[in-house]
């Protein structure tokens, strides 16, 4: 995500024309009325990286009943690919570090592959 743009005066004038204070849509939205204020001056001050600003600013519209459409101006890098890497490394041979049936490290291996396994299904789907 880079150089979010949005509609921030949209969000605060609805949010104005709805009666809502800041307070009560901060509490709605689990943010803080610092990061409200940043949200409606377009600032990035209360927010650690922009993806999480605009994670923000998507509950904010949703919240207001507003299209998304209408509050987000640049979309183009809005999905950010997932790249699954196609060869899971190799696990540790039980034989070789002599680890006992029923141990963590046992249970671990086993939910590891259990992991590797529906992660392949799901990409031959």
């Amino acid at each position: 995500m880079k150089n979010l743009q949005y509609d921030f005066a949209l969000l605060k004038r609805t949010r104005e024309d709805k009666h809502m204070s800041k307070l009560e849509i901060a509490h709605q939205l689990c943010l803080s009325v610092n990061q409200i204020e940043s949200i409606e001056e377009n600032s990035f001050k209360y927010f650690p990286a922009e993806s999480i600003k605009f994670a923000a600013v998507k509950k904010y519209a949703l919240a207001l009943h507003l299209d998304l459409n209408q509050v987000i101006i640049n979309k183009e890098d809005e999905v950010v690919p997932f790249n699954v890497p196609m060869v899971v490394p190799t696990l540790l041979s039980k034989e070789k570090h002599k680890i006992k049936k029923g141990t963590y490290r046992n249970k671990a291996i086993y939910l590891k592959k259990a992991w590797q396994d529906l992660l392949l299904r799901l990409l031959k789907n």
